[in-house]
């Protein structure tokens, strides 16, 4: 059985500009001996995000009171409930941990504090953001929408 795997250290990768971040490229290889951990697949979701919507461009719409950018803010709260994680507390956890911001494309780790106050405040601006890059990463990547089944 093959397994996909996320091989070498993050700093064997080179880095390339994606908008006006920069994200290391990650090489995914299929292995017989080697399983993917829970983490690898942060690189696939941190690519899509950054690739496939314009949330980098729309989350500065919402102005912020502090250093951290709002794209930042949802870079690690998504990372986090891809690791299955949705208190903010689990950022103090990831927050200097290199490949996870490496992955996401973070630039500047946010306290659980700092999250929580910032979604707290601008909670009503970022919902319609996210509602809105969800569908747009539905269409960009060619989803398939069909309608429910009923079954009798």
């Amino acid at each position: 059985m093959h397994h996909r795997c996320l091989r070498g250290k993050i700093s064997d990768y080179y880095t390339h500009p994606i908008s006006d971040i920069s994200m290391r490229t990650f090489k995914l290889e299929q292995s017989k001996t080697e399983i993917l951990s829970p983490h690898a697949g942060l690189a696939l979701v941190g690519h899509y995000l950054n690739q496939q919507t314009t949330l980098n461009k729309t989350s500065r719409t919402i102005s912020k009171r502090h250093g951290i950018s709002n794209i930042d803010l949802i870079r690690t709260y998504l990372g986090q409930m891809c690791l299955g994680k949705s208190d903010f507390e689990a950022v103090e956890n990831s927050r200097h941990d290199p490949f996870f911001k490496a992955a996401m494309g973070i630039k500047q780790s946010v306290s659980s504090a700092r999250l929580r106050q910032r979604f707290d405040e601008d909670a009503a601006r970022l919902i319609p953001l996210l509602d809105a890059a969800s569908v747009e990463f539905m269409k960009n990547v060619k989803v398939p929408i069909t309608g429910l089944l009923r079954i009798c």
